[in-house]
């Protein structure tokens, strides 16, 4: 899989006659809802624990507060009350009791097994269906959405710092500087993503940890051949001039006065390499050597519904790659409107 980068904005547009073919551009609508879908799967990734599970958000029992889906979000959550399930006991409440229980918004598990629904399609109370084991589908692809945020973004945003850095530094000083980090860059696009992340889970295994080290040790090369790029084309611009002629820092130079100039840059790049990592994480998951740890992932769901196929189990599938798809698109949809908008303001 190859690094994103993305095209830096041009001061003067086109004209139609030199235009070229058309490119298809998503429809308005669409172009505002990405920004919203990318958020709300950060957003869902961080706090599933709180959106989808099979124990309460708050509980009283016998007098005492507990609150199970809350330290289910930090570690692991307490154990039911008696000999029981918290989904059991919240059931078997009555409505005049003094205890209760307040479940979240979709109160199944993403490991909750029901064994009178195996390989049950999509219904009013299961809209995404059930997989082979009886777990339900749409708990299973909110828990999934936490590699989005566990995962490829951590992963893109230690890439984007130290690219977005050695890019400036780069692009500013020149000379040896420029020749180390532009020889280091080629040295690492050498390799595609997903044969580097092969070999690093068979040598230093599978990981989060360092899954988002491999991550970002790949999405690092192109944020530095954007920022440098942006930054040799500033660097003797009048503002950067009249800042160096007034003795500020090399330092101070990038940080307020070059590096805002190519944000627009930086958050193209971040959207179209949060793509890759999702795609790369899901493809690991797929041929089952992703990371461990968590619950859920497209990726793996995808492989389970792969297994049943055969069987005629189309929602198994269907909706994890749904999502993937779906997250890609808004991701690519965000990148061209952060360029659009670079655009309008250079222009």
């Amino acid at each position: 899989m190859s690094s994103a980068t993305a095209p830096s904005p041009t001061t003067n547009a086109p004209t139609p006659a030199a235009a070229g073919p058309a490119v298809a551009v998503a429809p308005a609508w669409w172009r505002g809802l990405s920004a919203w879908f990318v958020a709300a799967m950060l957003f869902a990734g961080l706090f599933a624990p709180l959106l989808a599970n099979d124990v309460p958000l708050v509980a009283r029992v016998g007098g005492a507060w507990s609150f199970p889906a809350f330290a289910d979000l930090v570690g692991a959550a307490p154990v039911g009350p008696g000999d029981l399930s918290w989904k059991q006991w919240w059931a078997q409440l009555p409505s005049d009791a003094d205890d209760f229980a307040w479940m979240p918004p979709w109160p199944y598990g993403p490991n909750e097994v029901d064994p009178l629904r195996y390989r049950l399609g999509p219904c009013l109370a299961h809209p995404f269906g059930n997989d082979d084991t009886g777990r339900d589908v749409l708990a299973r692809v909110v828990h999934g959405a936490s590699t989005v945020a566990e995962l490829a973004l951590p992963a893109v945003l230690l890439g984007m710092l130290v690219g977005t850095l050695l890019g400036a530094w780069a692009g500013y000083r020149r000379g040896v500087v420029e020749v180390l980090v532009l020889r280091t860059v080629e040295l690492f696009l050498c390799f595609p993503t997903l044969l580097f992340l092969l070999f690093a889970a068979a040598f230093l295994g599978n990981s989060r940890q360092w899954c988002v080290l491999v991550m970002a040790a790949m999405f690092w090369t192109s944020f530095a051949r954007i920022v440098r790029g942006a930054v040799l084309s500033l660097r003797e611009r009048d503002f950067v001039l009249v800042a160096r002629g007034l003795g500020q820092s090399e330092w101070r130079i990038l940080t307020h006065h070059l590096l805002p100039q190519v944000a627009s840059q930086v958050g193209v790049t971040a959207a179209f390499c949060l793509a890759a990592a999702v795609v790369a994480e899901s493809t690991l998951s797929f041929l089952g050597i992703g990371p461990r740890g968590s619950l859920a992932s497209w990726g793996a769901m995808l492989r389970q519904g792969n297994e049943q196929i055969v069987l005629g189990v189309w929602h198994s599938w269907f909706f994890p790659a749904m999502a993937i798809v779906v997250f890609v698109m808004a991701c690519h949809t965000l990148a061209e409107r952060l360029r659009r908008h670079a655009e309008e303001v250079a222009g």
